[in-house]
């Protein structure tokens, strides 16, 4: 009789090692997509934060442009040492959070980096001659239209 509770015992034994197994399995399986859900979260939140920084960084650097702007038209009316070292160093730190200005002058006009304030007559058809306000761009993407003058070409009356 005794060999009969001792099999039976070893068969609930063994049927609570299988049960403990398959939680122990559950258990991992669910630690595993916790893990991976935890380190889906990081990356979206690393991903949401990366672009608070830049909507935050254009947004400053839009606020600033009408100041860059002034400092410029100001240093073309006065030649002061004091004036032009304030305006270049603000041009540089606006530089070192990524801000580019799209070079405009001799180049074809570009619907997506700048406005035509006026065409004028000159050798060739599209080309920017002169640029009332710069463009600039951050990050690829521009920030702020320019606003230029096109040249269009002269129409030649052959007879």
């Amino acid at each position: 009789m005794s060999k009969k509770i001792v099999k039976k015992d070893n068969i609930e034994i063994e049927k609570e090692l299988v049960n403990c197994q398959a939680e122990v399995v559950e258990a991992n399986g669910k630690y595993l997509r916790a893990l991976a859900d935890y380190k889906n979260l990081e990356n979206r939140i690393n991903q949401e934060r990366e672009m608070m920084r830049t909507v935050v960084k254009r947004d400053i650097i839009e606020r600033l442009l009408p100041i860059v702007d002034n400092l410029e038209k100001a240093s073309v009316f006065i030649e002061d040492p004091g004036l032009k070292l304030v305006r270049s160093t603000f041009k540089k730190e606006l530089l070192a959070l990524g801000m580019k200005e799209v070079e405009l002058i001799g180049k074809k006009f570009d619907p997506t980096i700048a406005e035509v304030l006026e065409v004028i007559e000159g050798d060739e058809d599209d080309v920017v001659v002169e640029v009332s306000q710069k463009a600039y761009a951050l990050d690829g993407r521009v920030i702020r239209h320019g606003k230029v003058v096109v040249s269009r070409k002269k129409l030649s009356i052959n007879n």
